[in-house]
């Protein structure tokens, strides 16, 4: 008899939608506040960019997610490829911008330590 326990898919669904991938804040976070900082305008490029490579990697993930028989949905033709594509980077950017996914909060965190070191 195995001492692992078999789970169910929606048991490892419940359990990954209660993850969270933003840290808690804690005394490190209130001691990193009274570090020095790294100057305003380069950390807000910074944030940018971050956004602007996560919303690239969406836009990859969404676009291959999407169906290629849409022609009923998008339309035919050249429109509908030019509708699918705006649906596609729409979603990219606006997913990017709250921040859920964590890929930008990581390229930032980096970023802002190395410019804090400069």
């Amino acid at each position: 008899m195995s001492a692992i326990l078999r789970t169910s898919a929606a048991d490892v669904a419940t359990w990954t939608a209660g993850q969270t991938v933003r840290p808690a804040k804690t005394a490190a976070a209130s001691t990193e506040a009274a570090a020095p900082q790294a100057d305003p305008a380069a950390t807000k490029k910074a944030k940018e960019v971050a956004q602007q490579f996560e919303a690239v990697y969406l836009r990859q993930m969404i676009d291959a997610s999407m169906p290629k028989d849409s022609a009923s949905l998008f339309g035919e033709g050249t429109s509908g490829t030019m509708w699918r594509s705006m649906m596609t980077d729409t979603l990219a950017t606006s997913l990017s911008k709250t921040g859920t996914l964590g890929i930008a909060n990581m390229i930032l965190k980096s970023e802002t330590g190395r410019l804090k070191d400069k």
